[in-house]
């Protein structure tokens, strides 16, 4: 009668335990250092006109105006620190020589030049 007793506590204890869990939500976590790796490696301007800004951050200091349609190389990918747009995704490129972020509000990305040309073509 013990072992019984036993072995249905460990069946209604292991339940529990199992409904807890499914109860949980799976919780992402962002690299520490803001990073981020992907298959996107170009993009291209979505917006009319965007700025690029010295740091990854909308209150950056404007480096220089982009048009919608550029086409540009994804030499780094990190998301913000900011305060009021943590969580905003932002892309380090190279325009004219100088070197400023994108923020992913103001592009669409691509894994390859030929696909991100091409979209290009198609906002003209």
């Amino acid at each position: 009668m013990k072992k019984i007793a036993a072995i249905l506590s460990l069946i209604v204890a292991s339940s529990l335990l199992l409904a807890g869990m499914a109860a949980c939500k799976p919780r992402i976590r962002l690299p520490e250092d803001g990073s981020i790796t992907g298959s996107a490696k170009w993009l291209v301007i979505s917006s009319l006109y965007c700025q690029m800004k010295a740091e990854p951050a909308s209150a950056s200091l404007d480096k220089g105006i982009l048009r919608k349609g550029t086409v540009l190389k994804i030499e780094e990918s990190r998301f913000s620190s900011a305060e009021n747009e943590q969580g905003t995704l932002w892309f380090k490129v190279q325009n004219a020589g100088q070197s400023g972020w994108v923020s992913i509000r103001d592009a669409h990305t691509y894994p390859t030049e030929t696909q991100a040309r091409n979209a290009a073509r198609r906002m003209e």
